[in-house]
């Protein structure tokens, strides 16, 4: 029988017999185990959100939808900035290290000789977590794909696409239209698929026959408007209008309405619609750590996310009075650092709206040294200051010394950069 009596303990077992790294995708193991624990069929409605961005926005408006309607949520994530207890939440807190250790000791002790991964292994925690609490519902967040990913061992009862972008290429396929028929395949036959943008229709087509959900649509069964700084929302059962913006996205959040209208047609109240919107938020999408110096915190880590956040970047520097895009480019510093297994060039080639780059080491095998970013800029004939640090700590010294009071910190490029970014904040 294993045994450890502190989160910590499981967790550098966890690691040891099941390295992050080792990626196996498929569900007849992970299913093997999960039928023995009855985790199979959650006893609440379940939604899973498939998609290469936008997925935690997704999650966290459910979160908040769910507070404001007094209804209580399940929810499980990945990856976690800090914590392990991160991924699995209650009500939008981490569960406790010491439902956790329940949980995996729970798990280590009924999967027999199944050898499951990383990722697999933490799924039936959640399930575990979540089949010992009284709640309304569930929502899952696909870690890769969806067809073969382990949260799909689970029927879902509302799925919802947010975006199909060209992201784990090696493990989902090298076009679009591979990997939109990886993520549609959360879907179930008659059910509920929210799909977050119209256009992404061409390439669900083959999915859609295949699997014949029931498809709720962005810009045919429901529709998002923007004017100024608010949103509106309406569909055939609800419209809701003057929604204040915020740092996530409108289709991520309208999605995850839509989502929720479909599982609770009977509990929806506009006026309390409008405040779970209002509040959302999620740490690590273009989400604050200080107002003075302005240090913003993203996890964009691929090109299509590395857009939005240019836009994202443009907008703030417009918002604090420059209408001009050379200025943007000169003040806005950044410090980067991603995995070596991302699209590090075209996700750079996005940023236009940086002026002043430092570059960091992110920890092997995956971590891409500071000195292969700051190539790749200069391959791409940026002119613009690129600098090179072994440490986070070291490029934020810098910035302190060198920026002005009013120049702009965007900390990005993958959820470790974030990690490490928070805890250095914290420990100071």
């Amino acid at each position: 029988m294993i045994r450890f009596e502190t989160l910590s303990q499981w967790l550098r077992w966890l690691e040891a017999s099941h390295p992050q790294s080792d990626i196996e995708l498929g569900l007849s193991r992970v299913t093997q185990v999960a039928a023995k624990l009855n985790l199979l069929s959650p006893v609440v409605p379940v939604v899973t959100v498939a998609g290469t961005n936008g997925k935690g926005s997704v999650i966290a408006t459910l979160e908040s939808l769910a507070h404001t309607h007094q209804l209580s949520i399940g929810s499980y994530t990945s990856p976690h900035l800090i914590q392990f207890n991160e991924r699995i939440k209650v009500n939008g807190e981490p569960v406790s290290d010491e439902f956790l250790i329940e949980a995996f000791s729970e798990i280590a002790n009924n999967k027999g000789e199944t050898q499951l991964t990383y990722f697999e292994f933490t799924t039936l925690v959640g399930l575990y977590c979540f089949s010992q609490e009284a709640l309304d519902f569930i929502a899952l967040e696909v870690g890769l794909g969806g067809r073969l990913d382990a949260v799909n061992i689970v029927d879902a009862d509302v799925s919802v696409i947010t975006s199909i972008g060209l992201d784990h290429t090696d493990w989902l396929g090298d076009s679009l239209e591979a990997i939109a028929y990886e993520k549609a395949g959360v879907g179930r036959s008659g059910r509920p698929m929210v799909i977050a943008d119209g256009d992404l229709l061409p390439l669900l087509a083959q999915s859609f026959e295949e699997i014949k959900p029931k498809t709720i649509i962005e810009n045919i069964d429901y529709y998002v408007q923007e004017k100024d700084q608010e949103w509106s929302y309406s569909s055939t059962v609800l419209e809701v209008n003057d929604i204040p913006k915020s740092s996530l996205y409108m289709a991520n959040k309208a999605a995850a309405l839509t989502a929720f209208a479909d599982l609770f047609p009977t509990k929806l109240d506009a006026n309390l619609i409008k405040l779970a919107l209002e509040n959302v938020s999620l740490l690590g999408r273009f989400s604050s750590l200080s107002e003075s110096p302005r240090i913003v915190l993203d996890v964009a880590h691929n090109p299509d996310s590395a857009a939005l956040l240019n836009k994202s970047i443009e907008q703030l520097v417009r918002n604090n009075g420059n209408n001009k895009s050379d200025v943007c480019s000169a003040k806005v510093w950044a410090i980067c650092g991603m995995l070596q297994d991302k699209d590090i060039v075209s996700s750079l080639d996005q940023l236009t709206n940086i002026g002043n780059w430092l570059c960091i080491d992110l920890v092997p095998p995956r971590g891409a040294k500071a000195q292969q970013l700051a190539e790749a800029l200069k391959m791409m004939g940026t002119k613009k200051q690129v600098l090179t640090f072994n440490t986070i700590e070291k490029a934020f010294e810098y910035y302190k010394k060198e920026a002005a009071l009013d120049d702009p910190l965007i900390v990005f490029g993958s959820f470790l950069t974030v990690g490490q970014m928070l805890e250095y904040w914290q420990s100071q």
